[in-house]
């Protein structure tokens, strides 16, 4: 009871102010059958970008999550994560997780390091010693054409370069969320260009396994990001959960699968950015 009690509060303690409301129903616990999201704004900034993300349950309630926040004047934020408990009181713990993403993400001063160091100290003070979490959070900017990101203790995701077939795999920056409040996070910037997407995942994706006990892993997405480079980000997320559903053939699927893409279409205008020195920036 204490457990849920706290979870719960950490939720109350951080409802979102001012920040759009998706109905995300299923995202992160509860819903049968997984649920699907393609995201629209209306921030012209954000119509540069073509943004979906799918979660399959392996069980009653889901212990994976994703999420999508248009922030004005700033871009996307997409986070995607699961704990390491089942249950309802994974599914509290991940209501109280989005929330408070969703309330942080809405002060323009908070970098991305600070916002998840604040949700691990507060994951460590109020849940159980067992309970912890992956996340991979990141901000994509189409003005600035740019994603800054953070992965803690997460699948590394993949950022795939359609044009010439190129895929940069974006490493963890930190361990997993409710291991010690002490973690430091570090956050990883990179510069972006038209046509680029990104995909992240959660394990249930590359471990996945068939009969043989072989597991789908990483190269199995791969492969799907590489037959279909010009795929729209709702195909394309599609395609991955349908190539591990074939790759299965039929074994019990134990764990959730979660996979979310996000397209930068075009550069945003944007009249007092200079692009190159941006880069020059970025790649620093």
């Amino acid at each position: 009871m204490k457990m849920k009690t706290s979870l719960q509060a950490l939720a109350a303690q951080h409802q979102v102010v001012g920040v759009p409301e998706f109905s995300l129903a299923g995202t992160f616990a509860g819903a049968p059958g997984g649920a699907a999201f393609r995201g629209y704004s209306s921030d012209p900034s954000l119509e540069e970008l073509d943004y979906h993300g799918q979660c399959e349950q392996g069980g009653a309630v889901s212990c994976d999550f994703f999420d999508f926040v248009p922030l004005k004047q700033r871009g996307l934020l997409v986070s995607v994560g699961d704990v390491s408990r089942h249950g309802i009181g994974a599914g509290i713990l991940l209501s109280g997780l989005k929330a408070f993403l969703r309330s942080t993400s809405a002060h323009e001063h908070e970098e991305l390091s600070e916002l998840v160091g604040s949700l691990n100290r507060c994951i460590c003070d109020l849940s159980p010693d067992n309970f912890h979490a992956t996340l991979f959070s990141g901000l994509i900017d189409p003005v600035m054409c740019r994603l800054r990101y953070v992965s803690a203790g997460q699948e590394p995701a993949l950022l795939f370069h359609p044009v010439d077939g190129r895929l940069r795999r974006l490493e963890r920056t930190g361990t997993v969320l409710g291991l010690t409040a002490r973690t430091q996070y570090q956050q990883h910037t990179i510069p972006l260009e038209p046509g680029d997407t990104l995909v992240a995942f959660t394990d249930g994706i590359t471990e996945a396994t068939d009969m043989a006990g072989r597991e789908f892993r990483e190269q199995g997405v791969r492969r799907v990001l590489e037959q279909y480079p010009e795929a729209s980000a709702r195909e394309l997320s599609s395609r991955i959960l349908e190539a591990v559903e074939a790759f299965r053939q039929c074994a019990h699927a134990a764990d959730d699968r979660t996979v979310v893409v996000v397209r930068l279409l075009n550069a945003a205008a944007h009249p007092s950015v200079n692009r190159a020195e941006e880069l020059a920036v970025a790649a620093a």
